[in-house]
């Protein structure tokens, strides 16, 4: 007969395990699905986790009651999954009409009370299906425990089960299943696999019944009695899962933010983590199941919390070295399509490196303090949902509390001193209340005593490593990284002085000087957004085309994304009255006040509105109607972002545009491919029937509308003739209206030759998301997207074309075009030599223009152009290092072209000596110095040796 009763004990366990796998499908599609609705924001994403987590221990509190009195609970476990599976089914239709009830409540609440509205949408759409899920557990426990000590043992088993079921689900669904189909064909599929749970279930229980039927006295096995807690353990029991589920969560949301900093916040690092974490929990349970011979429950609770502390304290000095390791791991890599699933191996083992020892103490606490807390096998479903109930009153608190409330008072290192305290507090009472003799109690305590010790040592002497780990974070490093980790924080301190730093509910933000290059910039989650460096151009060249280019003056303005607020200062020199500002960082804003020297003050000017809310939602909330609109959000490869890339988003802002409005969107194109930014300019021209495409210089600025954009040059030079609009745009080289035109990559037929065929980026299958991460990884240099500047036949439909016409440029705007798009592009890239090209021919005797057309030359390997150019600017007497430099590369290009063991190369001691003496009179030209070194490796080591540095008249040729 044991037979027959193992064997639905192990196929209900593979059900257990798909459900666990299904509820972590459910919660990243739902999460995702009211973000669309809800907004990304810190707050929302709190509501959603708290909804989540409440409405399971609220199903586990109302059905476990009903598991206790069910004739069977095994089918009562079917019906629930059932029910989770038809209401997925059902859940778009559902979040349609909350999703309409919450755009008629909210705009009438106060932006500081929406959270209110957030809650009540949140917990309409989740409750019953959480509700549901909830009950699962407490009825199969129910369905197959037969005496207490069996309660125990089983608790632990399905409880490992589900939550390594889990683990699987979010995996797979993150990494596989919502990318390659979407978040609605994902989600029919879980529902499927749901019912085909449910009806595996239901045919289950016909055949076996439970092995305890209600009113049946339980048989009393040995260790029955050893199991049986008073009620002072029992409570002290409960606590602890209290304050574990709220250290729980308030760890999770840590060591989320902590991760993100040094894994990237990407799609894909977001669900390793929290495979990791579940994985972690469900190895612990397990472990938990294995142990044999009489086990003190209660004290076991103590003693996994002293554990988890001092395993926090142990690792803490790890944490701050995780940027050095990830960067020498992912230094040994080969950046390319096959190489990342390597990187999601060596990523997924980091989160491992941090998550897996205190998740696995985490996941053995929580079965071994329910057990304390049940007493009756008849009623385990009654005590063991009260248990879930304490412990997610905890995880919900630590949740809201931990996004909300803590992590912007005291951060993430704030936020480990209160978990190590509560867990500490949690094995106290556990060690107090445990049964034995209070002079056992009393020496029980000793291990707290000395993990505070402990606590207090690391916690305290490492006091500011949350700014240091920020600090020496960089995502985009592609150079060596320095030998050790003290050598990188010693290189971060001497290059970089921060001067703020704030953890608020969405983003760690950090904002530096480099003193050395008179630099400032901002990180969030250790990666660089904006600065007053190479940055700034793209942020000007946003803030003032949709106002320079719209038919009429702009009057009302969004702006999603503040970065710097350098764009908003840049909008705010046109006479714009009303500006709302809408970003989703709260710390951004007031980081962005550190650099009103270069935003003209624009967060304080009164005609900005601040807005800390999800863009999307802000405009479903709004009822104003803008006249621009410029979105220059973060990266989409970061979580979140790549929403406001999406059909949906370019409908919203349509939705409230004026009928001549006007959208500028910025995409970045370094580290990115070009299949993703024809799917951002296809998806923006699937809304609006006109749009261009200037350059920024790194990035990709459109400017998008309802009906064509007609081009009057008389206007534009009026508009860029104000003054303060004439001394913002000359800070980035854009003197005149020539310059301006010059940006222009895409005409509107040119933008859909660009784009071509092909799928639409949307919220329900955001291909984005999941693509530009790995473009992220893959690439590490900008795309050269298809460019009507670079092609004659297609430049005729560029606006320059019939501006050049009626306004010939001069040398001077020739200069200042070259000069521009040489800072940005590479020696070699024709565009160079083009603008060179042009400068020449309008300055013939320009000593500038033929260092300009030279340089080019030489870095297309033209050498016989070079040399025309820079060999008479030399015999002329030119000796500006630039010139020197230009001629020195020129010489060794020459020199190792021509240089074979049957042609000899002269000594050519006239160029290394002019070399030399140029070099003498400027000794911190590294370039000259660098060219120099270069001539010298091609020649005979006699040439370099003893050479006077003396002037010479006319230049040596190989």
């Amino acid at each position: 007969m044991s037979s027959p009763a193992r064997f639905p004990k192990n196929l209900v366990a593979c059900l257990l395990f798909l459900s666990g796998g299904t509820a972590l499908v459910y919660e990243l599609v739902w999460s995702k699905y009211l973000g669309n609705v809800l907004g990304n924001s810190g707050q929302a994403h709190a509501v959603v986790l708290a909804t989540f987590m409440g409405g399971q221990a609220l199903g586990a509190f109302v059905f476990g009651r009903t598991a206790d009195r069910a004739k069977n609970p095994l089918a009562l476990y079917g019906l629930l999954e059932l029910g989770v599976g038809l209401y997925a089914l059902a859940f778009p239709y559902v979040l349609d009409v909350l999703g309409a009830l919450w755009l008629n409540v909210a705009p009438s609440v106060p932006d500081g009370w929406r959270l209110g509205p957030r809650l009540l949408v949140s917990s309409a759409s989740l409750l019953i299906p959480t509700l549901l899920m909830g009950g699962t557990l407490p009825a199969l426990v129910r369905h197959f425990a037969s005496s207490l000590s069996g309660v125990r043992y089983e608790l632990a088993r399905l409880y490992a089960v589900n939550s390594l079921g889990a683990a699987v689900g979010v995996f797979i669904a993150g990494t596989k299943l919502v990318p390659a189909i979407g978040l609605s064909s994902s989600a029919g599929l879980a529902a499927g696999l749901n019912i085909l749970v449910a009806l595996a279930s239901l045919g289950l229980a016909r055949r076996f019944p439970p092995a305890l039927v209600p009113g049946q006295t339980p048989p009393v096995e040995a260790g029955d009695a050893e199991v049986s807690y008073p009620r002072i353990a029992v409570r002290a029991a409960l606590i602890g899962v209290l304050l574990s589920g709220f250290t729980s969560m308030l760890y999770q949301v840590t060591w989320i933010r902590l991760l993100s900093i040094v894994l990237g916040a990407s799609t894909y690092a977001f669900t390793l983590i929290l495979t990791a974490f579940i994985m972690g929990i469900g190895l612990g349970s397990f472990w938990l199941m294995t142990r044999k011979g009489q086990v003190d429950s209660l004290r076991l609770f103590g003693r996994l919390q002293v554990a988890l502390v001092a395993s926090i304290c142990v690792a803490l000095p790890l944490y701050v070295r995780l940027p050095h390791l990830f960067r020498k791991a992912q230094w040994m890599m080969t950046r390319s399509l096959d190489t990342w699933p390597l990187f999601q191996v060596l990523t997924f083992g980091f989160c491992c490196l941090v998550l897996l020892v205190p998740t696995f103490f985490m996941g053995a606490a929580f079965p071994a303090a329910a057990r304390v807390a049940t007493a009756k096998v008849s009623e385990v479903g009654r005590q063991l949902g009260g248990v879930y109930l304490w412990n997610t009153v905890g995880t919900i608190t630590g949740s809201a509390l931990g996004v909300l409330v803590l992590m912007p008072w005291w951060g993430m290192e704030g936020n480990f001193i209160a978990g190590v305290a509560a867990n500490l507090l949690g094995a106290g009472l556990a060690f107090h209340a445990a049964p034995g003799r209070p002079a056992q109690h009393a020496r029980a305590l000793w291990p707290v005593a000395a993990t505070a010790v402990l606590a207090l040592v690391v916690l305290g002497g490492m006091s500011g490593w949350a700014v240091r780990l920020s600090g020496i974070a960089s995502i985009r490093s592609h150079e060596k990284p320095p030998e050790s980790y003290a050598k990188l924080v010693a290189e971060t301190e001497a290059l970089i002085r921060p001067i703020f730093y704030q953890d608020d509910t969405f983003a760690t933000v950090m904002v530096a000087d480099v003193p050395v290059d008179n630099l400032r910039f901002m990180k969030l989650n250790g990666k660089v957004d904006a600065s007053n460096g190479s940055d700034v151009e793209t942020q000007v060249v946003a803030g003032h085309l949709g106002a320079l280019l719209h038919p009429r003056e702009p009057k009302t303005v969004l702006l999603v994304g503040a970065g710097a607020a350098i764009t908003a200062g840049s909008v705010l020199v046109h006479p714009v009255e009303h500006l709302d500002m809408v970003e989703i960082a709260p710390a951004v804003i007031d980081a962005a006040r550190l650099f009103k020297a270069d935003n003209r003050n624009a967060v304080d000017d009164p005609r900005t509105h601040v807005h800390v809310d999800d863009a999307k939602t802000f405009m479903a909330l709004s009822p104003r109607k803008y006249d621009l609109v410029v979105s220059v959000p973060s990266n989409p490869w970061v979580s979140g972002v790549s929403g406001l890339f999406t059909r949906d988003f370019f409908q919203t802002v349509d939705r409230h545009l004026a009928d001549d409005g006007v959208l500028v969107q910025w995409i970045h194109t370094y580290e990115s491919n070009e299949d993703l930014i024809k799917l951002v300019v296809r998806t923006l021209r699937d809304t609006f029937p006109h749009a261009t495409t200037w350059l920024g210089p790194h990035d990709l600025v459109m400017v998008a509308s309802r009906k064509p954009l007609a081009f009057d040059a008389a206007r534009l030079a009026e508009r860029m003739g104000h003054p303060e609009v004439r001394k913002d745009l000359s800070r980035v080289g854009i003197n005149d209206v020539f310059a301006l035109l010059s940006k222009q990559v895409h005409s509107e037929a040119g933008q859909l030759e660009f784009a071509g065929e092909g799928p639409i980026n949307t919220d329900d299958h955001n291909l984005l998301e999941y693509a530009s991460p790995i473009a992220f990884f893959v690439s590490n240099l900008d795309v050269r997207v298809k460019d009507e500047r670079r092609a004659p036949e297609g430049a005729d439909r560029l606006f320059l074309h019939d501006y050049v016409q009626q306004h010939p440029p001069t040398a001077e705007q020739a200069a200042g075009l070259y000069r521009n798009i040489e800072r940005y592009h590479a020696p070699n890239d024709p565009m160079v030599r083009g603008a060179a090209a042009q400068w020449r021919r309008l300055a013939p005797d320009s000593p500038e223009s033929a260092l300009a057309l030279g340089k080019a030359a030489l870095a297309q390997q033209d050498l016989t152009l070079a040399a025309s150019l820079l060999e008479p600017e030399v015999a002329r007497g030119g000796r500006e290092p630039a010139l020197v430099t230009a001629y020195l590369r020129l010489v060794t290009a020459r020199t190792w072209a021509s240089r074979t063991m049957w042609t000899p190369v002269g000594a050519l001691h006239d160029t290394v000596a002019l070399g030399r003496e140029v070099a003498s009179r400027h000794p911190d030209d590294e370039h000259l110095a660098r060219a120099l070194r270069s001539l010298c490796e091609a020649l005979p080591r006699s040439s370099c040796e003893g050479t006077a540095q003396t002037p010479v008249a006319a230049p040596g040729g190989p």
